[in-house]
């Protein structure tokens, strides 16, 4: 784990460079939309970005030119920058279709496991043309998770080499066309009743989907299912949680021009003061784990991830309710509901 702690750290600080360089394109102007189309665009090339060097990085393993280490620190890089778009439902309709090769979650019946299983055993010379053709459990950030830190995997064996450069280029061309999409900003021809809907709709989308990444291991109180956190096999699952706060955080700001600043506009300080605050509480306290499987383990580890859901709990209230009352809002269906 500790390996695992240091290439982590490796990440923010690639990242911290990457957002510096980035804020000195901020947009010249308060109009939300063009901030918050701002931090969308620049996480697709962000994601693109890493994307493309987890495909290198794996190339370069297998041809013994690099270690598996930088080939764990990519793959976490690129998670790291998937966690600012994903779970998210408002967007360009293109992009959108693309989340589920991007990253399979939840795998309820472990369909990443045994479709990989599957894949190895194939007589097959892979490429990306083949990999688009199988199943999106095999196309994305899980596979590759599969790879580096299943058992059950063969690396660096010719066949798993072969077949995780076939699907980290693939996840590079996809991620390629994501951030293509989202060169143009869909939200121009909004007004701005229209566009209120389409901004907390987006917050609310992901915080549902980031909150289900905590109540599906969590399942029953004293029956948790461990096997249903996000990367389980990696035991990362609260680290890329909390870039999904992080994201969302970043949303509410956007650059100060975002909801944070409007609510205040609007004679309601009070409320956007309280969803600052909750959202750098909630942070702040952030499990010092990054393991949901081994937290669960335990009482008092089911106990505090219990905590977390609680506060992400509240931060939903104050959107979904307090918000959507305020600016007269109806959020619309979450597709993840009922699941």
């Amino acid at each position: 784990m500790k390996t695992i702690y240091l290439l982590l750290s490796c990440t923010v600080l690639l990242t911290a460079c990457q957002s510096t360089n980035e804020a000195n394109q901020v947009p010249n102007s308060t109009n939300m939309i063009d901030h918050v189309y701002y931090i969308e665009q620049q996480s697709a090339q962000r994601l693109v970005g890493s994307s493309q060097r987890l495909a290198e990085s794996f190339d370069g393993y297998c041809a013994n030119q690099t270690t598996k280490e930088t080939v764990v620190m990519q793959w976490q890089q690129t998670m790291q920058s998937w966690m600012a778009l994903q779970g998210q439902e408002r967007g360009p309709e293109a992009a959108l279709s693309l989340n589920w090769n991007i990253q399979f979650w939840p795998d309820k019946k472990n369909t990443t496991g045994r479709k990989m299983s599957q894949l190895l055993k194939k007589d097959q010379t892979w490429n990306s043309e083949l990999i688009q053709q199988q199943s999106v459990t095999t196309q994305g950030l899980g596979a590759v998770e599969w790879l580096l830190f299943d058992p059950a995997s063969t690396l660096p064996a010719e066949e798993s080499c072969q077949l995780g450069q076939a699907i980290t280029e693939n996840l590079a061309l996809n991620t390629k066309k994501m951030a293509q999409v989202w060169q143009i900003n869909p939200w121009t021809q909004l007004d701005e009743t229209m566009w209120l809907n389409e901004y907390i709709a987006l917050l609310a989308n992901q915080l549902d989907y980031s909150m289900k990444k905590l109540s599906r291991p969590l399942a029953k109180i004293g029956q948790p299912r461990p096997y249903f956190s996000e990367s389980w096999r990696s035991e990362t699952s609260l680290t890329w949680l909390k870039y999904n706060v992080e994201a969302m955080q970043q949303l509410y700001i956007a650059n100060g021009s975002g909801l944070n600043q409007y609510l205040k506009d609007q004679g309601h300080s009070d409320l956007a003061e309280r969803i600052e605050d909750h959202f750098n509480s909630t942070l702040e306290t952030w499990p010092e784990s990054s393991s949901l499987f081994s937290e669960l383990q335990t009482k008092s580890g089911y106990q505090n991830t219990l905590a977390l859901y609680n506060k992400l709990e509240y931060l939903k209230y104050l959107i979904h309710e307090e918000v959507a009352i305020e600016l007269n809002i109806a959020i619309g269906f979450n597709a993840t509901d009922g699941d």
